[in-house]
């Protein structure tokens, strides 16, 4: 699958500004950086590392009756609906893991408040397209070990995601994409591989990402 690549190398500051803003921790810390999530204090909260069972945050999710392939925390909203579609074993052979490592996902809304310079590079990327943003979401593709969250790396194999599209974001005559902004200002394009007008699904790579649907 090959994607559009904008070559935008943002400043030191934006990449401060992609540690997730909340950074995506739900009862463990992530091993690569960053803080702990302010939403963990509303969710669950562990200062040994290990992944506490709540019953409120969704543990899968689906999305046009494909449900996801990797355990992980879904709490976006601003979609109808997110899925890790590549089968755990091919991310396990894709990422050289072992037998203790789990995949594991962690999907939220991105407060663009927060993560303004994020939200400004997908602007940019759209525009650079003629198109409209609409639902932004922090995604992290890491790994579970021993209870302990980790992510993976940003550089390994590709891994298939779908985002229900929301219903006040749904146009029948236009095509959809994803951009992708990575820590470091590498801003990505990431083109609908399917032909379901339901949903955006896309390939991208393990680690966090700042991610927005658009239409053009």
């Amino acid at each position: 699958m090959k994607a559009s690549i904008i070559k935008r190398m943002m400043t030191g500051v934006l990449a401060a500004s992609l540690v997730m803003a909340p950074a995506m921790s739900v009862g463990a810390t992530t091993v690569t950086g960053g803080s702990t999530s302010a939403a963990e204090e509303v969710v669950a909260s562990s200062t040994s590392g290990e992944v506490a069972t709540v019953a409120e945050v969704p543990a899968t999710s689906a999305v046009a009756g494909v449900k996801t392939t990797v355990s992980g925390v879904y709490l976006a909203t601003s979609v109808n609906g997110t899925v890790v579609s590549t089968a755990t074993a091919a991310i396990a052979e894709g990422y050289g893991l072992t037998s203790a490592d789990k995949p594991y996902a962690k999907f939220m809304n991105m407060d663009a408040k927060k993560s303004y310079l994020a939200k400004a590079a997908m602007d940019a990327a759209a525009q650079a397209k003629g198109a409209v943003v609409g639902p932004m979401l922090n995604i992290e593709l890491g790994k579970m070990t021993a209870g302990k969250y980790s992510l993976l790396p940003s550089d390994g194999a590709a891994i298939r995601l779908s985002l229900g599209i929301p219903a006040s974001f749904a146009q029948a005559d236009a095509t959809f994409a994803i951009v992708c902004v990575r820590p470091g200002g590498v801003v990505t394009i990431l083109e609908d591989v399917d032909s379901n007008p339901n949903t955006v699904t896309f390939d991208t790579t393990g680690g966090a990402g700042a991610y927005a649907m658009i239409k053009y």
